[in-house]
């Protein structure tokens, strides 16, 4: 594809949710496409209107009747964008030690998670707005229109319902981010370009996968503790085997590097633990003798009794019978 191409049109190369490969083309839209999202966007604004949604002029004075936003949340707002700020100069600016900026690095990632938090409800109401429905059914259009079939070249979905049925898929989310990226000219490296994730790759701390990783490439979390590809805790059994990366030589942990193994209940359930909470030991009996079972405790003289007189009750029973 050549360079006067590349903005035009890309390939995307993805999978489905079963992990299989698919391949799709993104176009950007023409005049004529956006004319078209413009009249879906009309449609869905007026639709939305007239359901009771809220313009977005409104949508403030509505969070705040609601509590859903006041001033003290707003004051918390700006201590979060001023934190994040201070962090991101701390990065950019040097001169501290590098383990302190590592930490530093790991802070500003809970910061913004925490901030993206704490505006979900906010930014929720406002793709509920009127102008935030209309905003969606246009790009969702051009969706519709713009992602092709790789053989084809025709587009893949026909009606809003066809793409609704697998808009979760990972092909289609991959495709619509190019398609957004195309349209609003965002950047695609976004996540890779924030002043954290320059810095922990600048030194080694991360991948190019933003995973955070040792010295030695292992797999690790923020705390340096050793992890696998999903997220589990493991060791190494010996030294060599930890420099090769064996396979064969890990064995999982908790959090406190005890190992641990997956047992199964009767229900089928499985559940990790301690090894040497694998297998349920006996309990004792007063005199320190284990007990294998229930069956082997010390019988209860009055149900034995109460049981013999059952049974000479019954005897008596089937001789009236018989």
């Amino acid at each position: 594809m050549t360079d006067k191409n590349k903005d035009k049109e890309r390939i995307v190369e993805s999978v489905d949710d079963e992990n299989n490969p698919v391949k799709v083309i993104v176009r950007r839209p023409t005049p004529e496409d956006y004319r078209d999202s413009q009249i879906e966007y009309n449609k869905a604004f007026r639709e939305a209107l007239d359901s009771g949604a809220l313009l977005r002029q409104r949508l403030t004075d509505y969070m705040r009747e609601q509590g859903i936003w006041n001033d003290e949340k707003q004051k918390k707002n700006d201590e979060y964008v001023d934190k994040i700020r201070a962090k991101e100069d701390a990065l950019k600016g040097g001169g501290i030690k590098l383990s302190e900026a590592r930490e530093i690095a790991i802070e500003l990632k809970k910061l913004r998670s925490e901030f993206q938090s704490f505006l979900a409800e906010r930014n929720a109401l406002d793709s509920n707005s009127v102008e935030g429905q209309a905003d969606n059914a246009r790009f969702s259009h051009l969706v519709r229109l713009c992602i092709l079939n790789n053989e084809t070249r025709q587009p893949i979905f026909h009606d809003q319902k066809q793409y609704d049925a697998v808009s979760d898929q990972p092909w289609v989310i991959e495709a619509s981010s190019q398609l957004a990226n195309m349209i609003y000219g965002l950047d695609p490296k976004y996540v890779d370009n924030l002043e954290e994730n320059k810095f922990l790759k600048e030194f080694k701390f991360v991948n190019e996968d933003l995973q955070f990783i040792d010295k030695e490439g292992h797999l690790v979390d923020a705390e340096g503790r050793l992890i696998n590809e999903d997220g589990r805790y493991i060791a190494y059994r010996t030294e060599e085997g930890r420099k090769n990366k064996d396979p064969d030589d890990v064995y999982f942990v908790n959090r406190k590097g005890e190992e641990v193994v997956c047992i199964t209940n009767e229900d089928g359930e499985e559940d990790w633990v301690k090894l040497e909470l694998k297998e349920r030991k006996p309990f004792l009996d007063d005199d320190g003798k284990p007990i294998d079972n229930f069956s082997s405790a010390p019988k209860n003289e009055e149900t034995e009794e109460v049981k013999s007189t059952r049974k000479k009750r019954s005897t008596k029973t089937e001789a009236k019978t018989t």
